[in-house]
């Protein structure tokens, strides 16, 4: 195929792309992805599953099969939970925290985290709360704001040294990258009105009986 821009073959659908009005399954061909969605009319897909690339790369919108699922249980690319989410336990104090889960050794030295109510759920149903000890990180400039972790056990613990000091109560603590974030929600009966294009990596959709347009990207 005869391409010189890879911006433009993205940019006019010159990848491919398949047509349904059928609740019928698309799948991108091999090696590639869906990467846009265009709705001709107003749908409710019932499966959209995010490329999955264990806890690295971009999350993006996301159908489950059900709901009543904690975050802390939850293991997503939806930008729910960071790249990692573990309980804290009531007895830290200060500016040391100890996991009441397993996973410290997922801990990354400098990664921003937010301290939550640990019953938070992958469906909003409760929402996530953010305790004002750990406030909405900003990573620069002159409000530069945010608590971090300094340092973590190296010897297989489960304490870590904070940037500031947390006073957890039934909570947990996510932890933010570059490319994980938090507070996304399950997208299960979501309505795309008519004319909507939405953007991401998608590895299968299924939509509702009425006019899409998938366009599939490397």
């Amino acid at each position: 195929m005869g391409q010189n821009s890879q911006e433009v073959a993205y940019g006019f659908g010159q990848l491919g792309s398949a047509y349904t009005d059928i609740a019928q399954t698309i799948v991108p061909p091999q090696g590639m992805v869906i990467c846009a969605i265009q709705f001709l009319a107003d749908n409710t897909p019932t499966v959209l599953t995010p490329e999955k690339l264990d806890k690295t790369g971009p999350g993006f919108p996301e159908i489950t099969g059900g709901t009543n699922v904690t975050a802390l249980a939850s293991t997503t690319t939806r930008n729910t939970n960071g790249y990692f989410m573990g309980a804290v336990d009531d007895t830290s104090s200060s500016t040391t925290a100890t996991l009441s889960t397993t996973g410290i050794e997922n801990v990354k030295v400098g990664s921003y985290v937010l301290l939550v109510n640990d019953d938070y759920q992958e469906d909003g149903a409760p929402a996530m709360t953010i305790d004002s000890e750990t406030p909405v990180p900003i990573y620069s400039g002159p409000n530069k704001q945010g608590v971090y972790v300094v340092s973590r056990d190296a010897d297989g613990g489960d304490e870590m040294v904070l940037s500031s000091a947390v006073s957890p109560s039934s909570q947990a603590l996510i932890f933010l990258d570059a490319e994980h974030g938090a507070g996304a929600i399950i997208s299960n009966g979501q309505v795309y009105p008519k004319g909507v294009v939405i953007y991401g990596r998608w590895t299968e959709f299924k939509p509702s009986a009425s006019g899409v347009i998938c366009y599939f990207g490397k």
